[in-house]
């Protein structure tokens, strides 16, 4: 905002107008930057020699614990030098032992030894080992003699045992070497090491000599010296040479770079003597290099190390060559490397290790903050500057804009004010403004959602318009269009014109199953049997019986010959269901019939041929399970000639439709059915004449067959069901819309219909559960199974016990009835399911309280006779062990007595509160089952045993057995033992023959 108005004149005034004049930004920006550049001022003096004082310490305890590195590891060496002398010392001085010894020690990576002498008392006892590319050579006498730096001139130290005693470095020299056949001369840098040898009764009998290649100490100090050193100095760009000298000051030898040509270099003091003048040469040593006394600071560092102290030389101009030479140095810092000569003894200082820092860190790291510094107060600078001009300017221009656009908006009227603070007299008008458009646009959003919101839930619950007719998909078999089931069908019609064998994989629920029969159907086989068997819901033996079957008196209870699965599909298919989860005695009898096609029943000294194509399914990586051991991998690869993929709802999500329009066109038949059912029984309990009731019964069927149709789906539904994951595939899908179904009071299924994931039952209603028929047999299934799990293996009985049962019942005069002695009493069409659920309980109880399972459990009938009890399997016959024929086209011939076309898998053994208690029990609380006792339903046989059995307290098998009489087996006799515990009325105690079931006391039962 601009000042416009005449001031009167003089400096002040004038100053005042300049500013009251200028923009937003110019006042931002005059009042911003000045008071920023004070503030960086200080902060820069307050914090730069602070700052630079840390970061000089910092570098400075670097570049000593640099050095303290090497010294650690250059001392570890020596130590290392000196253990392998004792552990030599304390062998034997045989020289060709030692020979043998040296030669292992040279192939070992590690130090390099160049010298091994043993010099003993007399002239004959003494050797000298050499050590020259990874050889050891056995120096003649004469020529080490002739050595002036021959070891065995003037050798000699301490003679206590484990004391080892070390020379100066210094240079060895050998002529005439014998050396790979020729004579050559042998020049040696080594720091030698040497002890006494003493024998066994302690008496000195010479000195052993070590010698360590100088070059090692060498190449310590140049890998510690390079940047990728395990304690760098500071960083890959650091610079750093260092230097060894002796106690003398003899500067020996430095530190190179760590290459590849860094073994076949020599030793080198050229760059750190640079710019120094003394002596060159040292007795022994002929590259050794001494300061003249004129270099005060080298010779106080080298009277330091002899003192046994670490310290940092100071680096100016004027202080030593090193500052101001052909090589610049910022910083030296030295260490001394001492060497303990033996257990318990003072170290001895054999030289110093100076450190050269030639990177000038501290005065890069002084320059680099500076330039920090620098870069900040120039940043900061602009970025302020930019801040403030863009936040004032937007400041002004927002304003600008926003009283324009919204003054013009504001004719148009309005009436809702927003709850804002008050704002200065110059924005009360936006303010205004602001509240009225914001109030119409509100109220105008407020009705384009209802009305968004209103045409929304229109469209969710109208019909889908374009699924496809029921009858334009399949009666049975593979439902879908998408690419997926395509190439599925495509395989599969290629499999069927082969007869090699199909392994099919597939997660649980994508329709397995229905590929075998697809291929089996449209294959050359198709007029032959077609059986599937589980191979996870039986036990071992169990599973071989059913598989190969067994002859006549293979073991006691085989009254009578078995054909075995891969018989009874003889010229069919046998699918083998879960196939990964078999047995290793099972996968290698699946391996052996798969290789040579032939069978050897149980007992059986002769092997079978058989012609049955054999289709393997499994939700299971058997590959995988190969691999890990719990699945034969010769037998995958017989499996897998042809491999066929299910795959999963989730994608091919396009077939959900077709499905729908499926699973709800069978699900509408299966309620029809029922409900003819239901009107056939009423009318036969209304008039008993069956010539009579069949007009009846036939208006009634038709009445029920028209009444039910298949209910149309809206888009809500059908969006819901395109937008979940199926976990459980097509198998999860038909369960839901049975569910959806069974809960659906009007002709179209809407989303509030779908219930997608777990399903609590505590909820349902009494009339859903009367309505749900099909929907219940999954669950009905399970019931069962948890019911009768645990004894599954024990309670097998043969077709000659079933007619034993029989005729104990006529006996007795009993009427034909189940094994749990439960009858199902004839009901109208519309009470049907509720009567059917009163006839597995006891009387005063009600229907209500079962559970599912139990309700599906015990209402399950056969389709010809609703009416008809439907006759529990007898334990060891093939319909309790999993065998599941099917005749899919033609006759099936030649099957054995368990497996008639269309037979019907019976309920549990026992249901109602009977089911209740049987989970209870395999729940693990065993006997002490917290299920009313009243509610427990016994059989005909357990109804006249268990007086005696409360009365005896406890029983065996056999005594029960005995007591049912002759015409009872063992099986019978261990399946109404097992019945009993499942309902907790006894427990078992005990293992095999002296195992005895011990009545629960307090446990009262209800006699059908």
């Amino acid at each position: 905002m601009r000042f416009y108005r005449t001031l009167p004149g003089g400096s002040t005034l004038d100053i005042t107008s300049f500013f009251m004049n200028r923009s937003l930004v110019s006042r931002m920006l005059m009042l911003g930057i000045p008071l920023l550049t004070v503030v960086l001022l200080l902060i820069f003096v307050a914090t730069g020699s602070s700052i630079e004082h840390i970061v000089n310490r910092a570098i400075a305890r670097n570049a000593q614990l640099q050095a303290q590195g090497m010294r650690l590891a250059l001392e570890q060496a020596l130590a290392e030098t000196r253990n392998q002398l004792l552990i030599l010392a304390a062998g034997s001085m045989d020289p060709e032992d030692m020979k043998h010894r040296m030669e292992f020690r040279a192939k070992a990576n590690g130090l390099h030894y160049r010298e091994v002498a043993y010099v003993g008392l007399a002239p004959e006892n003494r050797y000298l080992l050499l050590s020259h590319d990874s050889q050891i050579i056995n120096v003649p006498m004469h020529v080490a003699l002739d050595s002036p730096s021959s070891p065995f001139h003037n050798l000699g130290g301490e003679q206590k045992p484990g004391y080892v005693n070390v020379g100066q470095p210094m240079e060895a020299v050998y002529s005439m070497v014998p050396v790979n056949k020729s004579l050559q001369s042998l020049s040696l840098h080594v720091l030698r090491f040497f002890t006494a040898v003493h024998d066994r009764e302690g008496n000195f009998t010479g000195y052993l000599l070590l010698s360590l290649d100088m070059k090692d100490l060498r190449d310590i100090v140049s890998r510690y010296s390079s940047p990728d050193a395990p304690i760098a100095a500071s960083g890959a760009d650091t610079r750093v040479r260092s230097l060894f000298f002796d106690r003398e000051g003899w500067m020996l030898f430095q530190s190179e770079t760590p290459d590849a040509a860094l073994a076949g270099k020599s030793l080198g003091n050229d760059a750190v003597r640079a710019g120094f003048w003394g002596d060159y040469g040292r007795p022994g040593f002929s590259m050794a290099f001494r300061p003249s006394p004129e270099h005060i600071n080298y010779w106080s560092m080298v009277a330091d190390v002899q003192a046994g102290q670490a310290n940092q030389l100071p680096m100016t101009e004027s202080s030593t060559v090193w500052s101001n030479g052909q090589m610049r140095v910022e910083r030296v810092s030295y260490v001394p490397v001492s060497f303990k000569p033996g257990a318990g003894g003072e170290p001895v200082v054999l030289g110093g290790l100076a450190v050269l820092d030639t990177s000038f860190t501290t005065t890069r790291t002084g320059m680099q903050v500076m330039g920090i510094y620098t870069v900040s107060f120039l940043g900061g600078m602009i970025l302020l500057a930019l801040s403030l001009w863009w936040l004032a300017h937007q400041m002004g221009k927002s304003l600008n804009m926003l009283g324009r656009a919204l003054h013009k908006r504001n004719i148009t009227g309005g009436s809702d004010d927003l709850d804002l603070p008050p704002m200065p007299k110059e924005l009360e008008g936006v303010k205004f403004d602001i509240n009225t458009l914001l109030g119409r646009l509100r109220q105008a959003k407020i009705q384009r959602r209802s009305h968004e919101a209103l045409q929304d839930a229109q469209w969710q619950r109208e019909p889908v318009p374009d699924l496809p007719h029921p009858e334009d998909l399949p009666a049975s078999g593979l439902v879908g269009t998408s690419s997926a089931m395509q190439t599925l069908c495509d395989q599969v019609r290629k499999a069927s014109q082969v007869l090699a064998d199909v392994l099919i994989i597939g997660e649980t629920g994508t329709g397995k199953e229905l590929v075998s029969e697809a291929i089996h159907r449209l294959s050359a086989r198709s007029s032959g049997p077609f059986i599937t068997i589980n191979c996870g819901a039986l036990d071992e033996n169990l599973l071989m019986d059913t598989l190969f079957g067994h002859v006549k008196g293979a073991f006691t209870e085989a009254r009578q010959a078995r054909k075995g699965a891969f018989l009874a599909a003889e010229g069919g298919t046998l699918m083998l269901d879960e196939v990964g989860n078999a047995a290793p005695k099972v996968q290698q009898a699946l391996l052996r019939a798969l290789s040579t096609r032939r069978i050897r029943p149980l007992g059986s000294d002769q092997e079978v041929p058989f012609d049955t194509r054999i289709v393997a399914a499994t939700n299971a990586s058997l590959l995988e399970d190969a691999r890990e051991g719990s699945f034969r991998e010769d037998l995958y690869y017989r499996l897998a000639v042809i491999t066929i993929h299910t795959p999963p709802l989730r994608e091919r999500k396009t077939d959900i439709p077709s499905l729908t329009v499926y699973f709800l066109t069978e699900a509408v038949k299966a309620r029809a059915k029922a409900e003819e059912v239901g009107a056939e029984v009423e009318t036969d309990v209304e008039n008993p004449n069956s010539a009579q009731n069949a007009p009846s019964r036939a208006a009634k069927g038709f009445k029920a067959s028209s009444t039910m149709q298949m209910p149309q789906i809206s888009r809500g539904a059908l969006a819901k069901l395109m937008a979940y994951a199926w976990p459980g595939n097509v198998r999860e899908l038909k369960n839901t819309l049975t569910r959806a179904l069974t809960f659906c009071e009007e002709n179209i299924l809407y989303a509030e219909n779908i219930q997608l994931g777990p399903v609590a039952s505590n909820g349902a209603s009494e009339d859903a559960s009367k309505q749900q028929t099909q929907g219940n047999e999954s669950t009905a299934q399970e019931g069962r199974e948890k019911a009768t799990g645990k004894a599954s293996a024990d309670m097998q009985d043969s077709k000659a016990d079933a007619a034993a049962s029989s005729r104990a019942e006529k006996k007795n005069g009993a009427r034909p009835e189940t094994e749990d002695n439960t009858q199902r009493t004839p009901t109208s069409g519309k009470n049907q399911a509720a009567s059917a659920f009163s006839a597995a309980s006891p009387p005063g109880q009600e229907a209500s309280s079962l559970t599912d399972a139990d309700a599906a459990a015990s209402s399950t009938t056969t389709s010809d006779n609703p009416s008809r009890q439907v006759p529990l399997y007898a334990p060891g016959s093939d319909q309790e062990s999993g065998l599941e024929p099917r005749h899919v086209s033609g006759h099936v011939s030649g099957l054995e007595p368990g497996f008639e076309s269309g037979q019907t898998r019976a309920p549990a053994a026992f249901t109602g509160a009977a089911s209740e208690a049987a989970a209870s029990t395999a729940n693990g609380n065993g006997g002490s089952s917290t299920v009313n006792a009243d509610t427990v339903r016994l059989n005909h046989r357990q109804a006249a045993m268990w007086p005696r059995l409360e009365a005896m307290g406890s029983i065996s098998r056999q005594e029960y057995q005995q007591m049912l009489g002759k015409d009872i087996s063992m099986r019978t006799a261990q399946y109404d033992l097992q019945l009993f515990v499942q309902m907790g009325l006894v427990r078992k105690e005990g293992r095999g023959p002296a195992q005895r079931y011990v009545v629960v006391a307090g446990r009262a039962f209800y006699r059908g």
